[in-house]
C-alpha cells in the first residue's frame, strides 16, 4: 500500500468517525434525526409489560426485533415485558400478540424526553368454554367473594365447590332461590326461607316455623337476622329468635356499625330512621323522596347505598352527618358494583359508567346496543367484564385513544355469571348442551 493511498484511507476514516460519532453520541442522548432528515429531535420510549408475559411487540405492525438480529441474520423478536427506546415523537400503533390469547392494540402517544406506560395489559384467552355440570338450570347463586356457586335445577339444589368441582346435593323441595346469602364463614348458606349447614344438608331449618311471618333474612358476619312486618329478630344459639326492635312500620333494614337502620313509613312519607341498636333509642329522622320499593344494597360501604328499585335511583348516604346527609343522586342504575371506597362502577339496560366519590365525576367507560345482564370489575381492577343475553365480553379502562372490547364468549343464552381472577363461571345453552360452564381468561 502506497503512501498515498494511506493517507486517502486515513482522511476517509476521520471524516467518517467526525460525522458518525455525533449521530452515535446524539442517539446515546436520546435525540434522533427528524423525520426530514435535518432537524434533531428529542426521542421518548415505550414502557410495556402484559399479563402473562412474553407477548410479540408490533409498533405501526413492524414486528420488534433486538439488535442481534440483524447481526445473526435470525429473526429474534423484542417481547414484553420490554422499554422500546429512541422513539420520535408522535403517534404509534401499539399492538401485542401472544399465540392462544386475544390480540391487544392501542394509538398512543410518544412524547420527547418522556415514558408512555403500557403495563396493566392483560391478556385473555382465546378458548372454548368447559361445561362442569350439565343441567337444566332453573336459577343459580355464582361467586362474588367465595368458592361456592349454588345452581338449582328442577329437583335438586347442588353445592359446588369451584376449587375442587366436588359437589353435595340435596332436594329442592319447591324452594325458588330468589334469597341466597352466605355467612362470613361460608359455612351456613340461606336459601328462601330456610337455614343450611354445609355440614349436615339434610337438616335444614325453616326459619317459617320459628317466626312465622319471618322474611328479608340478612346476615352481619356470622349473625342472622330477619323481618316480620313489625320487628326485628336475630337468631341465637339453639335456633331462638331474640327481638331486636319491634312495633315499627318499615320497608327494610340494615344493621351496620352498632346501629338500625330502617326505611320506615308514615303514612304517605318515607324516613331514614336511625336507631341505637344496643338501646333502641331512635337517633334521627331523615326525609326521603316518597317511593315504595327501597331498599339498602352495597351494605360493606362506609355511606348508605338507598336504592330506589321502582325509579332505579341510587342514594348515597351519610346518616350521621349533622349538615348534609345526602351525598349524591344516580339516577337510571340498574346493578351497581363498588371498586373500591371511592369508585362505584354501575350499569343500566345500555350503558357502564364509573363515578369518582371524592371529585363527584362521572365517566361513561361504553355504550351499546344490547341489554346489559350484569357488569364486574375484574381482579387486576383494569377491566370489567359484563354480560349481554348471548356474550360475556371485557372491557379495558384505560381511556386513552380507545378501550378495547375484546368478546371473550358467544352462546346462544347466557344466564348469570361469576368471576375470580383467571375463571369466568356462567350457566348457558349452546346448541342443545346446557348447564355451568368455566372459562379460562388465562
Amino acid at each position: 500500500m502506497t503512501l498515498k493511498v494511506r493517507r486517502i484511507l486515513s482522511f476517509i476514516f476521520i471524516v467518517l468517525f467526525l460525522s458518525i460519532t455525533p449521530l452515535i453520541m446524539l442517539y446515546a442522548a436520546g435525540y434522533r434525526l427528524g423525520k426530514n432528515g435535518f432537524s434533531v429531535q428529542r426521542t421518548g420510549m415505550f414502557i410495556i409489560d402484559s399479563k402473562p408475559e412474553g407477548a410479540k411487540i408490533f409498533i405501526d405492525n413492524k414486528p420488534q426485533e433486538t439488535w442481534a438480529s440483524s447481526i445473526l441474520n435470525k429473526k429474534n423478536y423484542i417481547t414484553t415485558p420490554a422499554k422500546i427506546k429512541n422513539l420520535l415523537p408522535g403517534e404509534y400503533d401499539l399492538r401485542l400478540e401472544l399465540d392462544g390469547y386475544w390480540s391487544w392494540q392501542k394509538k398512543l402517544t410518544v412524547n420527547p424526553g418522556a415514558s408512555t406506560f403500557a403495563e396493566n395489559i392483560y391478556l385473555f384467552k382465546n378458548d372454548l368454554p368447559i361445561q362442569i355440570m350439565p343441567s337444566d338450570i332453573e336459577s343459580t347463586k355464582l361467586p362474588d367473594d367465595n368458592n361456592q356457586a349454588i345452581i338449582l335445577s328442577s329437583d335438586l339444589i347442588t353445592f359446588l365447590n369451584l376449587s375442587e368441582e366436588s359437589r353435595k346435593t340435596v332436594k329442592r323441595n319447591g324452594l325458588a332461590g330468589k334469597n341466597i346469602s352466605w355467612s362470613e364463614d361460608q359455612n351456613k348458606i340461606i336459601i328462601d326461607n330456610y337455614l343450611y349447614d354445609l355440614t349436615d344438608l339434610n337438616s335444614a331449618v325453616d326459619l317459617k316455623k320459628i317466626t312465622p311471618n319471618s322474611f328479608n333474612y340478612k346476615w352481619v358476619g356470622n349473625n342472622l337476622y330477619y323481618q316480620d312486618k313489625n320487628s326485628v329478630y336475630r337468631l341465637e344459639a339453639a335456633n331462638l329468635p331474640k327481638k331486636i326492635i319491634g312495633n315499627k312500620i318499615f320497608n327494610d333494614y340494615l344493621i351496620k356499625n352498632n346501629y338500625l337502620y330502617l326505611i320506615a313509613k308514615s303514612g304517605s312519607a318515607v324516613n331514614l330512621e336511625t336507631i341505637d341498636a344496643a338501646t333502641g333509642q331512635s337517633l334521627k329522622n331523615i326525609n326521603l323522596p316518597a317511593a315504595l320499593n327501597y331498599s339498602f344494597i352495597n351494605t360493606e360501604q362506609n355511606l348508605l347505598n338507598l336504592y330506589d328499585g321502582g325509579h332505579k335511583i341510587l342514594y348515597l348516604i351519610d346518616p350521621l352527618s349533622a349538615y348534609q346527609p345526602l351525598v349524591e343522586i344516580i339516577n337510571n342504575v340498574k346493578t351497581t358494583f363498588w371498586t373500591d371506597s371511592d369508585n362505584l362502577l354501575y350499569a343500566n339496560d345500555f350503558e357502564i359508567w364509573l363515578y369518582n366519590l371524592p371529585n363527584k365525576n362521572r365517566t361513561l367507560i361504553t355504550r351499546i346496543s344490547e341489554t346489559i345482564g350484569n357488569a364486574i370489575l375484574h381482579p387486576s381492577k383494569d377491566y370489567i367484564i359484563y354480560s349481554t343475553k348471548q356474550t360475556i365480553n371485557a372491557i379495558e379502562l384505560d381511556e386513552r385513544e380507545k378501550r378495547n372490547i375484546t368478546e371473550l364468549i358467544k352462546f346462544d343464552s347466557i344466564n348469570s355469571f361469576g368471576l375470580t381472577e383467571d375463571i369466568i363461571y356462567f350457566s348457558g345453552k349452546i346448541g342443545n348442551s346446557e348447564g355451568l360452564y368455566k372459562y379460562l381468561i388465562q
